[in-house]
């Protein structure tokens, strides 16, 4: 059996925290595709399961402590630059977050949001085009900061004043936020049609990002600096989804020994 390492309590809690961001109803209702990235119904749930861990055995008492064995889908790293700015290194199954006042703010929370996109798709197998990649982080993570201030059902006006408010001042960032404007404002119209029928759910609405706005946004990304941002495996025939696993010792509370 492969042997594991004590993980850090803090890191812990951070994996606890991220995978319940993960399945708040706003990253549920993410779900788009752009060139050859789906980001599906399951996609976070997926992601949250990788990054929460599944224990393999069980609760062991030692020396007053008690540990159980769990099973991650990624590394997970906590940065300790004090930038607010996570990433995902596929080279070495690595997640590499902000501190946890990340999870206090909007921008910090869309920020992780981005980049475990990168880590889902490198779970499902389909993190290779780097462009396509780089676009649903990106969008996504607007998707992510609109689906939590707007309501589902809102238009006209109110939507309007909130989608300004929301707009990114960086020039870069606008065309992928316009994106995922358009996203919110097609399936409110979709659900708004369906009321009676058969509205949709999270997730069962997803929206094709068309050709055009592909090709201006990958445009976009080869004159950004940040392009050598998330680096991405190379592509092999057959290509399956990864499978790295890597054990740990979760330190539990004492109040969790009765669980």
């Amino acid at each position: 059996m492969a042997s594991a390492l004590i993980e850090d309590p803090r890191t812990t809690l951070y994996r606890r925290k991220l995978a319940g961001l993960l399945r708040r109803p706003s990253c549920r209702w993410i779900s788009f595709a752009i060139g050859t990235t789906p980001i599906h119904r399951r996609f976070f749930e997926s992601v949250a399961v990788a990054v929460e861990g599944l224990p393999t055995g069980e609760v062991q008492h030692q020396r007053g402590i008690s540990h159980r064995q769990v099973q991650y889908g990624v590394r997970l790293r906590i940065s300790a630059s004090g930038g607010d700015h996570a990433a995902y290194d596929a080279e070495r199954d690595l997640l590499i977050v902000p501190g946890a006042s990340a999870f206090d703010t909007l921008d910090g929370q869309a920020t992780l949001v981005s980049a475990c996109v990168h880590l889902g798709l490198d779970l499902e197998g389909r993190n290779h085009r780097r462009l396509d990649s780089e676009c649903a982080a990106r969008i996504a993570g607007h998707l992510y900061r609109i689906y939590e201030t707007v309501k589902l059902d809102e238009d006209g006006p109110a939507l309007t004043e909130k989608l300004q408010r929301l707009a990114p001042t960086s020039q870069d960032d606008e065309p992928f936020f316009d994106v995922a404007a358009e996203i919110v404002r097609h399936c409110g119209a979709t659900r708004r049609a369906n009321t009676r029928s058969y509205p949709p759910q999270p997730g069962s609405f997803m929206r094709i990002v068309r050709t055009d706005r592909r090709a201006r946004l990958h445009d976009l990304l080869l004159g950004d600096a940040l392009r050598r941002d998330h680096p991405t495996r190379s592509p092999a025939p057959g290509i399956i989804p990864r499978a790295s696993r890597f054990l740990a010792l979760q330190a539990l509370q004492p109040a969790a020994r009765q669980v």
